[in-house]
């Protein structure tokens, strides 16, 4: 697996990607759940046949169902290592994906990763780019989860 350094580098490289719903391709379209398996195999946590049973969904996934889809995937693959609020204060390593339940949900629904907190690399309309965290009205304050790769 690569350092967290080098695992920085990789996400920034998805920099610029337009969002596309159900999309993994790194500068042609990409949405948030793609980006992090993609980054996830950068990075040599996962292997690309692990993208073979995460099939399409839709954007309103979320409001269909108790299922914690997203956690789940993420989990095969390390530890969640907090559960918080995305504020600053906290303690979270480059490289790490954070969770967010977002626009209502009860569910994880949107994922970024940390570059050096609180920036983190996410996809969303404006497409993949790098953003204050703690500062964005999309993440600001909404519970989040930390997940660690490196941590199994």
């Amino acid at each position: 697996m690569k350092t967290r350094q080098e695992a920085v580098n990789a996400a920034r490289t998805w920099k610029g990607s337009p969002y596309r719903l159900g999309g993994r391709v790194k500068g042609a379209g990409v949405d948030c759940a793609m980006l992090l398996l993609g980054y996830l195999i950068e990075i040599e946590a996962i292997d690309s046949k692990s993208l073979e049973n995460y099939g399409p969904y839709g954007s309103d996934w979320f409001h269909h169902t108790n299922n914690e889809r997203y956690l789940k995937a993420l989990m095969a693959y390390g530890k969640i290592v907090a559960e918080t609020h995305c504020r600053g204060g906290q303690n979270i390593q480059p490289g790490n994906l954070v969770l967010f339940k977002v626009v209502g949900s009860k569910l994880y629904n949107h994922g970024a990763i940390v570059t050096a907190w609180p920036m983190g690399v996410h996809a969303a309309r404006e497409g993949v780019c790098e953003i204050d965290l703690i500062c964005d009205p999309l993440t600001t304050n909404k519970q989040m989860g930390i997940f660690d790769p490196w941590s199994k």
